[in-house]
């Protein structure tokens, strides 16, 4: 997702650090290992150093989609409190990625239960918890943070539980587009564009094992330096496990023609014997494919599939489930290209992966709300799909969007995929700082006690021209470049008066 022109400088920069690095005699340490310090630190965060953040309290603007008419309501519907904590230099700095909240069941005595973020750029993986929340509302928010792991640009993660649910590691998805991770870091630089691995660093031996690419998937890029994955996101069940392969500039001319026959970006599967051995490796994997036989990869005027989620809906066959997949093209952040669709699949009697059923999904966010004048091609004028996330409730699909045309957090019938309601202002928290979604994840479901979305945001400053992830230093200061990612908790417990409501006083 970033401009051309900033793209390429960056590669230019990126390469020429990559070989200072590589004089000074890098690579002496893996990049993936654990966090601080490596001998006592576990995924789970015991063990590893802790710093105190605060979070500001900032409302956000709710609007609500009127089915009927194809538009939002004139005014707002009423607002949500959240809760903001600011990158800086020493951890995600402007790029923060797909959060991941853990059950009730960890939450303790404190607020909320503990969620894991990814720093992407940074090449790191967070635990924030022991969360404390004023039970009034307007006051700061704060969280113990700790570094639990090192990864190659992670994006996303999924927890691997033991029987007894507890946390024992993460699937991290990594996606590095430019090959080159850490190349200031001479002790840690390495070529490598990404993957899934299964991360679980205790008690300083990091067990990092690459789950895909992998030798039973023969598309995935298994020796020739894997693949940019963008989401990983299983079914327990029945062991399946999707990753999708995304590059920033997927359907972008030229860039995409140059490497998209070797690099083709496409949803791959994983079934395992059980998702708990997931690090053993795979029995079957591949490509997924339609019911049409097609495979689900990059096509012009759709672009691939960016973010995903598998759904928590149980069915009458526990073998058949939900996937709900959000497709994204162009590296601009006005135009471009989005959509959403929901898939039925099926673990097979012989262990595989079929697709029953493709719908179109999400048409009133993807179309209505931004003016498209057709579902497919590159639009002026472009919502900018991102990821999902089910609710606990089974009946709503939370979508998180980074364009500027409706940038924000909506929430869609699980069903119809109808538009309901879009949350605002998340871009704004800063001035002159553009802070696009990076990632949605949550509890509980709107109206619930337990209510809560976590939002991961990357940011940069010119988001009609130039929006690239730019390295923090004092030539990028002076040009004004450096931009702040944000972390987002927002309480959906309760839907507030509308800021203009004067008959009732947000405190």
């Amino acid at each position: 997702m970033f401009h051309r022109m900033v793209a390429i400088k960056l590669v230019v920069t990126v390469v020429a650090g990559s070989v200072a690095a590589c004089a000074a005699g890098g690579g002496f340490e893996p990049l993936c290992r654990p966090g601080e310090p490596a001998p006592t630190c576990k995924i789970t965060g015991e063990g590893c150093d802790e710093v105190k953040v605060t979070f500001q309290p900032y409302n956000l603007t709710v609007m609500k989609w009127d089915g009927a008419l194809k538009k939002y309501q004139d005014k707002p519907v009423g607002q949500l409190e959240s809760h903001v904590a600011v990158g800086g230099k020493d951890d995600w700095q402007m790029y923060l990625h797909g959060p991941m909240l853990r059950p009730q069941k960890e939450q303790g005595e404190f607020s909320m239960p503990p969620f894991y973020v990814s720093a992407t750029f940074t090449n790191k993986v967070y635990r924030f918890e022991q969360i404390r929340k004023s039970a009034v509302r307007g006051q700061n928010m704060t969280a113990i943070q700790k570094l639990v792991a090192h990864a190659v640009a992670p994006s996303t993660t999924f927890p691997i539980e033991n029987k007894d649910g507890e946390l024992e590691g993460l699937l991290v998805a990594e996606g590095e587009p430019f090959d080159i991770n850490s190349p200031m870091d001479p002790k840690h630089w390495t070529f490598d564009f990404g993957g899934v691995d299964y991360v679980s660093p205790n008690n300083g031996g990091a067990n990092c094992t690459r789950i895909f690419p992998n030798a039973v998937d023969t598309v995935s890029n298994y020796k020739t330096g894997g693949d940019v994955t963008n989401t990983v996101s299983c079914h327990p069940h029945t062991g399946i496990c999707f990753f999708s392969v995304w590059r920033f500039y997927d359907d972008a001319q030229p860039m995409w023609n140059l490497t998209k026959k070797k690099h083709p970006d496409c949803l791959h599967y994983c079934v395992a014997d059980d998702i708990k051995n997931v690090k053993e490796g795979c029995k079957k994997a591949g490509v997924v494919m339609n019911e049409y036989n097609q495979p689900i990869c990059s096509e012009p005027g759709v672009g691939a599939v960016h973010g995903m989620t598998v759904s928590t809906v149980v069915g009458p066959d526990p073998n058949e489930f939900d996937i709900f997949l959000v497709f994204t093209g162009g590296i601009e952040f006005v135009g471009g290209e989005s959509s959403m669709k929901k898939v039925t699949v099926k673990k097979t009697a012989d262990g595989d992966l079929q697709v029953l059923k493709t719908q179109v999904f999400g048409q009133d966010l993807f179309e209505t709300s931004v003016g498209r004048a057709s579902p497919v091609g590159m639009a002026p004028a472009d919502a900018g799909g991102d990821h999902a996330w089910v609710d606990d409730s089974g009946k709503h699909v939370w979508v998180s969007t980074f364009r500027m045309a409706n940038a924000g957090i909506h929430m869609l019938d699980y069903v119809t995929g109808a538009l309901i309601y879009s949350v605002h202002g998340t871009p704004d928290f800063l001035k002159n700082n553009y802070a696009y979604s990076a990632g949605i994840h949550g509890g509980g479901y709107m109206g619930s006690p337990k209510g809560t979305l976590v939002l991961g945001t990357s940011a940069c400053t010119h988001p009609k021209t130039a929006c690239a992830p730019v390295p923090w230093d004092p030539v990028t200061k002076a040009f004004g470049l450096e931009a702040r990612g944000l972390m987002y908790v927002i309480d959906i417990s309760e839907l507030l008066p509308p800021e203009e409501d004067e008959t009732k006083i947000i405190v």
